[in-house]
């Protein structure tokens, strides 16, 4: 495919400010076993899907979980288990969202839902036990631009784009769809860009708000076509980026890749110019064999990483 190839994610970091709070909503509200992983070893409190992948809460004071925007973890399940947890989130007082899509790909997969602390959840149609998740199956992060992005992953580094909202004139049409009420879409999927030019009927200086579509950009990792995918969004408002010197930090996003790629990734992404730490050999009886930790070009943490 080019120069990264990734099998799957491996597993998702999210931040909580109290770990009973998310262990009692991802095990009563999404059916996750929440008991402890006993081989992890890095920060935070891991939890083993049934597809084997991890989420790993990790408490602290301040979560950054951008509950506003578009950022979220989207999670593989069975028809059947996704009408189970709506039903048990309905019973908990968490709100359920059915979103109008962008990416052809999710048109069906529209069940959105919230965890405790604002980490917004996506409920996808796939394989998994009759009342719970399943698996990771995507995720979508922050960027403070979106061509730095679409530059740093798909000419630098050789990933294939998949699909872009923002670029062309059907998006700018669906985007009045929504300005007019007729769709509802997910938050951070598009936006209201204030105009200050005169306006016929208007007062001097007037301008009209434009709905437009928030830039997006989804990449295929895996190469062929069946993912796994990582979406970009463009932030609608500032957002702290950790210390420009911290190359591994909370929320990320990690990925599996074979243990002989990960040198290989290493070098690719010093070459691109991207903030990387290792590769990192975990010890022995960890879950983990290798990894490679950094942050892409708008500060989102990345970790490439082995299972054996």
């Amino acid at each position: 495919m080019g120069t990264i190839g990734v099998d799957a994610y491996s597993h998702v970091i999210i931040e909580t400010a109290e770990l009973a709070a998310a262990r009692k909503f991802y095990g009563d509200v999404l059916g996750v076993d929440c008991r402890p992983d006993a081989g992890w070893s890095g920060a935070g409190e891991a939890w083993v899907l049934p597809s084997g992948q991890f989420v790993v809460a990790v408490e602290t004071a301040s979560p950054r979980a951008f509950a506003e925007t578009a950022a979220h973890v989207a999670y593989r399940a069975a028809p059947a288990a996704i009408d189970a947890i709506v039903a048990r989130a309905g019973k908990a007082g968490v709100a359920v969202h059915r979103y109008a899509e962008d990416r052809p790909d999710e048109v069906k997969d529209n069940c959105y839902l919230a965890d405790p602390d604002g980490n917004r959840i996506q409920l996808v149609a796939g394989d998994g036990p009759a009342s719970g998740i399943g698996g990771i199956d995507h995720a979508a992060a922050l960027c403070s631009d979106i061509e730095w992005e679409d530059d740093y992953w798909v000419e630098g580094l050789g990933v294939r784009a998949v699909h872009r909202v923002g670029w062309a004139t059907q998006d700018f049409i669906r985007a009045r769809a929504w300005g007019e009420g007729e769709e509802d879409m997910a938050p951070g999927t598009r936006r209201w860009d204030q105009r200050y030019r005169d306006i016929p009927g208007g007062k001097p200086g007037q301008g009209r708000k434009v709905a437009r579509p928030n830039p997006q950009l989804f990449l295929d990792l895996g190469g062929d076509g069946r993912g796994p995918v990582l979406a970009y969004f463009l932030s609608q408002s500032h957002v702290q980026e950790p210390p420009p010197e911290a190359v591994q930090g909370t929320p990320r996003l990690a990925l599996t890749v074979g243990d002989g790629a990960i040198d290989e990734i290493a070098a690719a992404l010093s070459r691109s110019g991207a903030r990387v730490e290792g590769p990192v050999v975990h010890g022995r009886g960890s879950a983990l064999a290798r990894s490679v930790y950094l942050r892409d070009r708008c500060g989102v943490f990345i970790e490439f990483c082995s299972r054996s």
